[in-house]
């Protein structure tokens, strides 16, 4: 083999090894939380948006809402039927703080309550002087539980496919164990497959 084909084919070769070496991302920007972007067929931030969006404005304008001062409201479990990985916290939270904004609504520490009580604890060991130091018995109780459940629907055909997101959340009053109110936000987007370049 002549010397010039040779070295043409280590360059190539050398050429070949690099471009197939690891990829990572690495230069970005930031974008507008609010803009939406439908990367792939997954649960994504924009969905999370308009869920939380239907349910704060529906809250602040039920009946439950400034009846007598701002109630106050204890978050419970919040369910993720979905075959996917979704963050209901990071649901629950962000209608938390916009209701706690809006001034609507107060809420119960529900997460916190066992460091509340162990701190309770310490300032009553003495360590803490006496008219300052907190104790039980002057917590507020909640009026009504909130609760919300996530469901999905996926339809595919061929090329197709077709997902259903349906949330639902509920105050439940916790003296009658009554639904004083409830609202669900529906979402549907549809696909379609197709090849990816590298």
């Amino acid at each position: 083999m002549k010397p010039g084909i040779c070295i043409t084919l280590a360059v190539v070769l050398a050429f070949a090894v690099s471009c197939a070496g690891p990829r990572a991302f690495t230069k970005g920007s930031y974008e507008d939380p609010n803009a939406i972007a439908l990367l792939d067929d997954r649960f994504s931030e924009n969905d999370m948006q308009l869920i939380a969006k239907k349910m704060i404005q529906s809250m602040v304008d039920s009946h439950i809402a400034g009846s007598n001062g701002a109630p106050v409201v204890m978050i419970g479990k919040m369910r993720n039927r979905t075959a996917e990985h979704i963050d209901m916290t990071m649901l629950s939270n962000k209608v938390r703080t916009q209701l706690l904004q809006s001034g609507s609504f107060r809420f119960a520490d529900v997460v916190n309550r066992r460091d509340i009580a162990e701190e309770y604890e310490y300032q009553q060991s003495g360590y803490v002087d006496p008219e300052q130091a907190r104790g039980p018995g002057s917590q507020t109780g909640a009026e009504y539980l909130l609760t919300g459940t996530l469901t999905a629907n996926v339809q595919q055909v061929g090329k197709d496919k077709l997902i259903y997101y349906k949330a639902t959340f509920q105050l439940t009053n916790l003296l009658t164990s009554e639904i004083a109110w409830t609202d669900e936000k529906e979402i549907r987007k549809a696909y379609k497959k197709r090849h990816i370049g590298i």
